[in-house]
């Protein structure tokens, strides 16, 4: 709407206004109404995306009812892991700096994630113990962790809030850890308790840093 000016706005106005009975309004009338012709108001449906009147006056009503409905329906599990990732991604290049922590099997998860910060230039530090946090004041913590529960993860955590530090999280939903984050990228597969350090439990994660890295490699 935005792109349209004077006469072209004062039809678009009328169009969209009467988009329920414009199969009964020829584009004379329509003309007529914004004091144009209809070249004008085939112009204004061309930008609209449509080839003429005729094709918008048939079509409008129901483009403009399925619009609304793809509004306001809620986003799929998947739509909105993709959301976050995005974001994710987005905060990590904008950070004054990255610390990077994970414990366990997690590590490789943190350590590839690593190597596209490097590629893309953004300074970072893979940190193995809070006390490394003890000088930061400014940044954004990044958290991986399969079960969201272990006392060395949420420890991070709360010391890095408490430095006003951005956290964002890689866990299962329903964990300490993503209840405690700003951002938390859920992990969908459930927690096998016989292989939780298996190499197979951290597919999830590598899925979830590989998308990650290809956000932050989009120039």
């Amino acid at each position: 709407m935005n792109t349209f000016k004077g006469t072209e706005r004062h039809i678009y106005e009328f169009i969209i206004s009467h988009a329920s009975v414009l199969t009964d309004i020829s584009a004379k009338q329509v003309a007529a109404k914004a004091l144009t012709t209809t070249t004008s108001v085939n112009r204004v449906c061309k930008k609209m995306g449509y080839s003429s009147y005729t094709e918008l006056r048939y079509k409008l009503a129901g483009d403009l009812i399925n619009e609304t409905h793809r509004q306001t329906e809620p986003q799929t599990d998947q739509e909105e892991s993709e959301d976050k990732i995005a974001k994710t991604a987005q905060a990590l290049k904008s950070a004054q700096v990255v610390y990077l922590y994970s414990r366990g099997a997690s590590l490789v998860s943190v350590n590839y994630l690593s190597r596209f910060l490097s590629l893309a230039n953004i300074p970072h530090l893979v940190i193995t113990d809070i006390h490394q946090l003890s000088s930061a004041n400014k940044g954004t913590l990044l958290v991986i962790s399969k079960s969201g529960e272990t006392d060395a993860v949420i420890d991070m955590t709360h010391n890095a809030k408490r430095k006003e530090m951005t956290v964002i999280s890689v866990s299962h939903q329903s964990s300490t850890l993503s209840k405690i984050s700003r951002l938390n990228i859920d992990l969908t597969r459930q927690i096998d308790g016989t292989s939780v350090y298996g190499r197979e439990s951290q597919i999830d994660i590598l899925e979830i840093v590989d998308k990650i890295g290809e956000h932050i490699l989009r120039r």
